[in-house]
């Protein structure tokens, strides 16, 4: 962050790689390079990137660009990026250039924002089924909010200036849109081929006031994010096809009010920010892209930020769409808590493609779309990335979310061994402190993923622009936002230097959260009816960690009433809004939690009115064991006894049978004992041995007590943490009256 905080630099060069650094084609070809680092170009091969003698006819610092007919190259920053305190500043534009013909260059400076008219509008006035109405502003793409432009004169070299552009602003913070409005997020600098001859380019500059500096001046530094991701990188380096899984909430999905059209971006034309009809599905012919057919269901999967991402790597690195599966059949949940039911679904691609499932249009399978990954298989993600732009707004298992993330790297890369990962998350806060993304950057430096900060651009946006102007609904970006995202975004995959050095991801490093453990295993699911459930709204937990679907007789309200939760006798306000399902699903839950000790017995009991428990997908912690009554590693000097379980019989149905004075033996090995027994309302007391001093008294006559008041005599465990992972000899002695135990398991947490 702290680049973001200098002031407005004076003189200095505000874009990025002036200086044309490139990938070379070939180890064994150095020219002409195809692909330049944070520039854009509307297709592949609009320009070159050439030896600088080749275009001026002598050797000077740096490359040139050559730009063939008609073509143009550009770079977008945002008003963040390049300095502080910008109001009432002036930029100029200036470049070399090199041509042919006269006046065969147009250099343009843009100062960019959202688009806002007068009044509000509703997409059904245009045959759209959306029915809902909302305000004239934000509509499509970023437009041009001012500019200057400069044309080259008749001579062969020249240096063109643009006359210099004010920053400015003015706008209210508010759902209403006017066209007095002037919102701004970034400055986008143009370069142009208006001629049938070639030109070349070298030295561009962006810098503040009237002084323009000469020569090569070197601007910031190419991101260095891609030295995070070697794996990815060489895979589009080399062609070879990837599995892009991205992780999110309805924003990253691109849904919002109103939905992302496809708009009519001519200025001078009549029908301009006029939505195209039937623009909800996506429409190949309508943007020149008939080869994206079949790969992409609507529109708002085309602008959403990680679509973009997509067919910009396509461009920058010379891929078909058939070799880059962007996955986002994640996308929707609600928080990474709620995400983990879905983690391992999503990458086997449990749906055929589908837009509402996964962001493709039906007809094709996946092996038709992607031939070369699904070569033997369905193939593993190679790149996991971490969106939830708003998937924060649900606050999910405060102030441990983080351990949700790190359960899932660690989730994934236990299955997929080559994994790698990578966070733009969008810190929306409503009204709450954002307590994710700091840890986040803490986890992700941790285990050397690459974690682009917007945070600071997230707070100064709202600054320079109306937010609603960017997110209509005031939570779901519109196509200029997602476009300023994806810039971010696009950042991790810049790269100007093939020698660079490669920093490997840590796989599965000692954990960072002690509450990781608990997510970073795999799930089983209970349904409706389950002996597990009990009289509909009541069972124990596996472990200490869970997702869970649950429903209640409310009132038809707005807000709606939902249900609420207890864990273990207290009702818990962080796990989780409540809503209303009937059934599972694996984007959204009703709760979600995984803040539990682990090898404890929980409860979880939904409340409301006549609730009910449809479906839990309880985490199952890795590296555990269990021991039941009768196992043949147990001493055989108690007897085992059969009982019947009313709680779905979650430790068993056999018992030890202990008196008072015996006790029962076994050696385990594990860092954390847990033993399972019943509660008896005239049970009695025994002590739990774990070697050295850890030792436990447990009485075994304490009921739950439910939300009803009713007393449940039921299974129950509690445990003994070590420090090491040894053998240990495991006691288990009453010493008093009579007690069950149902065995012990055993947790290896490292």
């Amino acid at each position: 962050m702290s680049t973001l905080k200098k002031k407005f630099p004076k003189n200095k060069n505000l874009l990025v790689n002036p200086e044309f650094r490139y990938i070379p084609p070939s180890p064994s070809t150095s020219f002409p390079g195809p692909y330049l680092a944070c520039w854009n170009t509307k297709k592949r091969g609009d320009i070159e990137i050439l030896p600088m003698k080749e275009g001026f006819g002598k050797t000077s610092p740096g490359n040139c660009v050559l730009i063939h007919p008609g073509k143009r190259f550009w770079q977008f920053r945002t008003l963040c990026e390049i300095g502080n305190n910008l109001k009432g500043n002036t930029l100029r534009f200036t470049a070399e250039i090199s041509q042919k013909a006269p006046s065969s260059v147009k250099i343009s400076l843009y100062l960019m924002g959202p688009e806002s008219a007068d009044g509000t509008w509703s997409p059904a006035e245009f045959g759209l089924e959306d029915k809902r109405t909302s305000s004239r502003h934000g509509r499509g793409e970023l437009v041009s909010v001012s500019e200057k432009t400069s044309y080259s004169g008749r001579s062969e070299n020249e240096t063109i200036t643009t006359e210099e552009l004010v920053i400015d602003w003015n706008f209210r913070h508010t759902k209403e849109s006017s066209s007095k409005y002037r919102n701004a997020v970034g400055i986008r600098v143009e370069i142009e081929n208006i001629s049938s001859s070639p030109a070349w380019v070298r030295w561009p500059s962006l810098a503040r006031g009237k002084t323009i500096p000469k020569g090569l001046v070197k601007g910031s530094p190419v991101p260095s994010y891609s030295r995070q991701l070697p794996r990815t990188m060489e895979k589009l380096l080399e062609g070879k096809p990837l599995h892009i899984l991205a992780l999110g909430s309805s924003l990253d999905r691109g849904s919002a009010n109103p939905p992302l059209y496809l708009y009519d971006e001519n200025p001078l034309s009549p029908d301009y920010k006029k939505p195209v009809p039937e623009s909800r599905r996506f429409l190949p012919e309508s943007v020149g892209r008939p080869d994206l057919a079949g790969y992409i269901g609507f529109f708002q999967h085309y602008f959403m930020y990680t679509g973009r991402t997509r067919l910009e790597l396509m461009k920058k690195f010379g891929h078909p769409v058939s070799s880059i599966l962007l996955n986002v059949m994640a996308c929707d949940g609600s928080s990474i808590g709620e995400g983990h039911s879905g983690f391992m679904e999503y990458a086997s691609f449990f749906s055929k493609p589908n837009p509402g499932i996964n962001g493709h249009a039906e007809g094709d399978s996946w092996k038709a779309l992607y031939p070369g990954l699904f070569k033997k298989g369905n193939p593993p993600p190679d790149l996991v990335i971490f969106g939830y732009g708003s998937g924060h707004n649900e606050q999910i298992d405060e102030p441990d979310t983080i351990a949700a993330y790190e359960g899932a790297i660690r989730l994934f890369q236990r299955r997929f061994p080559g994994v790698e990962f990578l966070s733009c998350t969008w810190p929306v806060k409503k009204g709450k402190e954002d307590i994710v993304t700091g840890p986040m950057e803490k986890l992700c430096s941790y285990y050397n993923i690459p974690f682009i900060d917007v945070r600071e651009l997230d707070s100064r946006l709202s600054q320079s622009t109306n937010f609603f102007a960017l997110a209509t609904d005031g939570v779901h970006f519109q196509a200029g936002a997602h476009y300023i995202w994806f810039k971010q975004l696009e950042k991790a995959f810049e790269i100007a230097d093939a020698g660079q050095k490669w920093l490997a991801q840590k796989h599965l490093p000692r954990r960072m959260n002690p509450y990781s453990y608990n997510w970073e295993g795999d799930h089983v699911t209970f349904t409706a009816p389950h002996p597990r459930i009990v009289e509909k709204r009541m069972m124990i937990l596996e472990d200490g960690a869970f997702n869970l679907w649950a429903f209640h007789e409310a009132p038809h309200s707005i807000p709606p009433v939902r249900t609420k939760i207890r864990i273990d006798g207290k009702e818990m306000q962080d796990a989780g809004k409540g809503n209303i399902f009937r059934q599972r699903n694996n984007r959204n839950s009703s709760f979600a939690y995984g803040r539990l000790e682990t090898g404890k017995r929980h409860v979880v009991e939904v409340l409301g009115t006549n609730p009910q428990i449809f479906a839990a997908d309880h985490k199952v912690a890795l590296n555990k064991a269990f021991f039941p009554a009768g196992n043949r590693k147990w001493n055989k000097t108690v007897r085992v006894e059969n009982f019947e379980s009313g709680w779905g019989a979650p430790y068993g149905s056999r018992c030890f049978l202990l008196h008072e004075g015996e006790k029962i033996e076994i050696t385990a090995e594990g860092t954390l004992f847990s033993v399972a027994y019943l509660d008896e309302k005239n049970g009695g007391t025994f002590e739990f041995h774990a070697g050295g001093k850890r030792k436990k008294k447990i009485r075994a006559d304490i009921p739950y007590v439910c939300s009803e008041g009713k007393s449940h005599y039921i299974e129950n465990r509690d445990a003994i943490s070590a420090n090491t992972c040894v053998k240990r000899k495991i006691t288990v002695r009453c010493i008093s009256g009579t007690v069950r135990i149902l065995g012990l398991y055993t947790y290896n947490t490292r």
